[in-house]
């Protein structure tokens, strides 16, 4: 589970430099498929591993930019705190990739059942 975990980690961390934002479902789509784990447990894998890249991610480039670009970005939406805006980031994140591997691991074990 370890493993699953990093893989898809630094994978979407990997993509997310020169893909598009939802890039980082494709290491979920792929490793749930090929790891065969719980339902549950990949849901959890694949969220936690997205969030602490996304959360990582969204935290450097806070401190990168000084805040001000967090800052702007929490006023433009109403937030009082910046930071929640790096855990909305996240927890976006998170869930796109949970899913992800959620579906390919349902996928799999639909694939491998005897009718």
């Amino acid at each position: 589970m370890i493993i699953l975990f990093l893989l898809i980690a630094l994978n979407a961390f990997f993509l997310n430099l020169v893909l598009p934002w939802w890039s980082v479902a494709l290491p979920g789509l792929f490793f749930g498929y090929r790891m065969h784990v719980t339902p549950i447990r990949a849901f959890g894998i694949g969220f936690f591993a997205v969030f602490l890249a996304w959360g990582v991610h969204a935290l450097y480039i806070h401190i990168a930019s000084a805040g001000v670009l967090s800052v702007r970005i929490a006023e433009l939406f109403g937030l009082k705190q910046d930071w929640i805006l790096i855990v909305i980031t996240a927890v976006i994140g998170g869930m796109l990739s949970g899913f992800a591997t959620l579906t390919s691991s349902l996928l799999s074990q639909s694939r491998n059942k005897k009718y």
